[in-house]
């Protein structure tokens, strides 16, 4: 064999041989690469906004509900106020109002909020408020009988400051007799009777448990005790109760008596 040759062959071997170990490197390499990314922790994804609330998602549907329950429990029921030329209108909140009581304390709609409440409109000297709080009446024990479901009842007195069923002993005279324990207002302008249309006495009107007017008109269907129609009709009780049933209250207005 000739030199030149040999020394080729020598050459081509060790090319040969040092392009196998880079190609061997190349494979460990490789292989440690894969092994260090597969050891290496799987990043987790950010958490998306919560559609609803504009924050992050919980994980938790209920708890998230339950939050927002209790956010819409605490808001705030603002009224529309008398004072501001506010008018009564069903289905939509109940004017607010500042009337003073048989002791001269002030009191408001709004300080009975979240629970049910009857405006009735009286006057001593009334003959139908005469009967409905006489013995056998409807009004002698319906507000007691009510005020234990929760419901709050208040007797609303418009009469002008001239006017005998205005007068303060004359009004407390008439509760000691007949057993009222509720709170008589006493509205001596005029402006909320006007404000809540009230034109006869006694002429009710039911306020929900959100401040919402939901009936207006007459007690019932019996005026003086006297049905009319096939049977009595309670019309306060009954929009009380469909209302806190979470159903439609089915006669919404009435015409009142008196």
């Amino acid at each position: 064999m000739k030199p030149s040759t040999t020394l080729a062959s020598l050459l081509a071997i060790l090319v040969m041989a040092g392009g196998a170990t880079a190609t061997i490197g190349a494979v460990v390499s490789i292989q440690d690469a894969k092994q260090e990314k597969k050891d290496e922790p799987t990043p987790k994804p950010a958490p998306k906004p919560d559609e609803k609330t504009g924050g992050e998602k919980t994980g938790d549907a209920k708890q998230g509900d339950t939050k927002q329950g209790e956010a819409k429990k605490d808001e705030k029921i603002v009224l529309p106020k008398v004072a501001d030329g506010a008018k009564a209108e069903l289905g939509k909140l109940a004017p607010d109002f500042v009337l003073k009581d048989l002791e001269g304390k002030d009191a408001t709609l709004s300080q009975h909020l979240g629970k049910y409440i009857v405006l009735e409109w009286f006057n001593p000297g009334c003959p139908a408020c005469k009967q409905a709080y006489g013995e056998g009446g409807a009004l002698r024990e319906l507000p007691d009988r009510l005020k234990k479901d929760g419901v709050v009842w208040l007797v609303m007195n418009s009469e002008g400051p001239n006017e005998k069923g205005s007068e303060l002993q004359r009004n407390k005279d008439f509760a000691k007799e007949n057993g009222i324990k509720s709170p008589i207002l006493f509205d001596p302008t005029g402006a909320v009777g006007k404000a809540y249309g009230a034109k006869t006495t006694p002429h009710c009107y039911v306020v929900s448990d959100k401040g919402v007017l939901i009936y207006a008109g007459a007690l019932d269907n019996a005026p003086y005790g006297k049905v009319s129609g096939d049977k009595k009709i309670e019309y306060v009780v009954d929009a009380i109760a469909q209302a806190k049933a979470g159903k439609k209250v089915e006669v919404a207005e009435t015409k009142s008596y008196g």
